[in-house]
């Protein structure tokens, strides 16, 4: 009976740490594209933490498909029919819920995870290397502003700088949400090492022209993805 008694005492492997509040960040990807994200947690109970945080994520449209100019080999890949480039930024506010503890320093802890807040959709026009005239070889090569109705195959060099209309981003308000689990698996007792999983969805109150109007090809207004999330971060007490 003692040893039995005894080797449940020693099911954790050290003292068990109140902790308050975690800071920690990291890459995610996603159907779409890629992204970084920033989260801080204070916990309101041992297995409630209030999140509050901001991701920022690239968000490409499935029809994109990188072309290349034929006669010229240094030139740079470009998206034929893209008319804006989509960075989505998140300010987020919600929840960590443990399901499980982690016990041993090899565990993994489990969490679920929701948020919500503000989808600003940040549109930037696509400048593009176009040659002058239209035909092989060019005489000169100038920046432009994509435009569907005068460039085409035939007088697109390559893709410009992306820093190129910064000046001309708009911002398009919408909403964020999303669901998801984590698993943290560090093996220090202040350390956050951990795998997120899980689902977003960006809403806009109106259709976001990432590409040019063109046969076949649709907008969209409504962003759901899939998203895994490598992460890394510190726990405090």
């Amino acid at each position: 009976m003692a040893t039995s008694v005894c080797a449940q005492q020693t099911i954790y492997e050290e003292t068990r740490v109140p902790f308050k509040r975690e800071l920690y960040g990291g890459i995610l990807i996603h159907g779409d594209g890629w992204g970084l994200q920033f989260y801080h947690a204070t916990y309101s109970t041992a297995e409630r933490r209030r999140l509050l945080g901001v991701e920022v994520v690239g968000m490409k449209h499935p029809k994109e498909v990188k072309s290349f100019n034929p006669y010229y080999e240094d030139s740079r890949g470009y998206f034929y029919g893209k008319s804006n480039s989509l960075l989505v930024v998140r300010p987020t506010v919600g929840q960590k819920i443990q399901i499980t503890d982690k016990i041993r320093r090899s565990g993994v802890e489990v969490n679920f995870i929701w948020g919500v807040g503000p989808s600003l959709g940040l549109l930037k026009p696509v400048y593009l290397q176009i040659g002058k005239p239209d035909r092989i070889p060019y005489a000169n090569i100038v920046v432009e502003r994509y435009d569907p109705a005068v460039h085409d195959v035939q007088n697109i060099y390559g893709r410009a700088s992306w820093f190129n209309g910064l000046n001309e981003m708009k911002v398009y308000p919408g909403g964020f949400g999303r669901i998801a689990f984590s698993f943290e698996y560090s093996g220090q007792t202040t350390g956050l090492k951990g795998i997120e999983v899980g689902a977003t969805m960006d809403a806009y109150p109106t259709v976001l022209p990432i590409m040019a109007d063109l046969e076949g090809v649709v907008n969209k207004q409504f962003f759901f993805e899939f998203y895994l999330a490598l992460q890394f971060g510190k726990k405090y007490t």
